[in-house]
């Protein structure tokens, strides 16, 4: 297989995130500019702020954070002439890294309690919508729309699994992501461009979390308890 030039020159892409990274996307909104930027490709700050309804000046504020910490670089060769700033993904994933240090552990945990206000935000303005959309209070339980089931899910359990049991799951489920990502996107996160004649496909936000539950972890063994 030949290799690419541009890849080359690039070098090997990194497998993980860096703490400054991490530092500059523990914030929802800039975590929703990270995975815009990776939709488009590249984009400027006006196309973010169309996109995604936010003032062009408080997308800029947080491009320069993202740009600070490693999280986006320019892309002179998508600019019209040299005043006008284009931004790209630096790298395609931003995973942390298990193996990293203290302080790389702490800008991880910020992301992760990022991420649930970045799906909490989510949830709330889906709801808010299907409420306009047929004239119900978002709380109320009640829906008209037709795609309601299809378009926000939770599900909420417990399991009781060995180590082994929970590692085999997260693998299953993180392979059967990757398989779905990349039915209308290229293997970079960027969209594919739409079939007239196609399917509709929509976006929707994905949160898979598994922590253990420390407290009263042990189950009572026979003869044992009331």
């Amino acid at each position: 297989m030949a290799s690419d030039p541009e890849s080359a020159e690039r070098g090997p892409v990194p497998e993980h995130a860096t703490r400054d990274q991490l530092r500059a996307l523990a914030h929802p909104l800039r975590m929703r500019l990270m995975e815009q930027v990776g939709r488009r490709g590249t984009a400027r700050a006006a196309d973010l702020a169309d996109d995604l309804g936010i003032p062009a000046n408080s997308v800029s504020y947080h491009l320069r954070i993202l740009a600070r910490g490693g999280v986006v670089v320019e892309a002179p060769e998508a600019a019209r002439d040299r005043r006008d700033r284009v931004w790209k993904l630096a790298q395609s994933s931003f995973r942390s890294d298990a193996a990293g240090a203290a302080d790389y552990d702490d800008a991880s945990d910020a992301m992760a309690l990022a991420t649930f206000d970045w799906m909490r935000s989510a949830w709330v303005a889906e709801r808010a919508h299907r409420a306009a959309a047929d004239g119900t209070d978002a709380t109320d339980g009640k829906d008209g729309d037709a795609d309601a089931d299809a378009d926000a899910t939770l599900l909420a359990t417990t399991l009781r699994v060995t180590a082994a049991q929970a590692e085999e799951l997260t693998e299953l489920i993180s392979a059967r992501i990757i398989e779905y990502s990349r039915l209308h996107r290229t293997a970079d996160g960027q969209d594919l461009p739409e079939d007239p004649a196609g399917p509709d496909p929509r976006t929707y936000q994905l949160l898979f979390a598994l922590t253990r539950t420390r407290a009263r972890d042990a189950a009572p063994r026979s003869g044992e308890g009331s």
